[in-house]
């Protein structure tokens, strides 16, 4: 059975780290596949002022996370807000941080393409002017729009519209593009079972095109958005593919990742 002890929560902002070890903290990281940026919340116990101060909007945070000798990041995004607050005696400082920069500015108008361009070519135009690294770029199918496209609005919303015609996710995770089939790609597989960290008993849904579970997971970093978890337990034995879940962390508290995840 994997054990909760040993935990390690490491959180870095603007040359500055925090870990569990030496500082009361909490976080919520969501993940998930749409192109919506996710804001996590962060909470450190007692700073002083000054280190307070040195926390600013658009600073690049990070999280690293899991349990000594095996962690990994959980969250690369960027400084929304910070408030602080006292409770009783302690000062709490909640930091606010979103999984991408504010993408909503980013607009086009009327760029018109001719018949026949391939939705690839247009997804790969309207990445660049996102401005994100791609990580992955796979299309299902690469939709051929035989009487043109015109991209006008958000170019968020282009990009999520293009990449459905092509049966395709798009999403932002720790701070890079995916462009890909969540069922498909070169990634590695986690082994999920009693032995290596999965919670009580996953829960079956069904829905009008998915089918999966509901699995819950000691904290693992090597859970989130596309990830390949090769399930067993006592009531399903199979490969299944996360489209969305959230990583949770305390010193005393939760330390887990829950994760809704579809079948093949």
């Amino acid at each position: 059975m994997a054990n909760n002890f040993g935990r390690v929560v490491e959180v870095m902002v603007n040359n500055m780290s925090f870990s569990m070890d030496k500082y009361g903290m909490e976080g919520t990281i969501p993940f998930d596949n749409d192109l919506l940026p996710n804001e996590s919340q962060i909470k450190l116990w007692n700073l002083s002022k000054d280190t307070i101060s040195r926390i600013k909007r658009n600073d690049t945070l990070m999280v690293n996370a899991g349990y000594r000798g095996d962690i990994g990041v959980i969250l690369h995004g960027f400084v929304a807000k910070v408030l602080t607050k006292q409770e009783g005696v302690d000062a709490v400082t909640s930091i606010y941080v979103l999984d991408s920069q504010d993408l909503s500015s980013r607009k086009v108008e009327d760029i018109a393409y001719s018949e026949g361009t391939l939705a690839s070519y247009i997804l790969k135009q309207m990445a660049a002017q996102l401005g994100l690294p791609i990580a992955q770029f796979e299309l299902n199918q690469d939709y051929r729009y035989e009487e043109g496209y015109t991209a006008s609005g958000e170019v968020t919303d282009i990009i999520s519209k293009v990449a459905k015609d092509c049966g395709t996710s798009a999403f932002i995770n720790k701070g890079k593009l995916y462009i890909r089939n969540l069922r498909r790609g070169a990634d590695d597989v986690f082994a999920l079972s009693p032995a290596t960290g999965l919670i009580g008993s996953p829960e079956y849904f069904e829905e009008e095109k998915f089918k999966g579970y509901r699995v819950k997971s000691q904290l693992q970093y090597r859970i989130t958005t596309a990830s390949v978890v090769d399930l067993k337990c006592k009531d399903f034995e199979g490969r299944i593919h996360v489209r969305c879940g959230t990583h949770t962390f305390s010193r005393t508290g939760d330390f887990m990742t829950e994760a809704e995840a579809i079948l093949p």
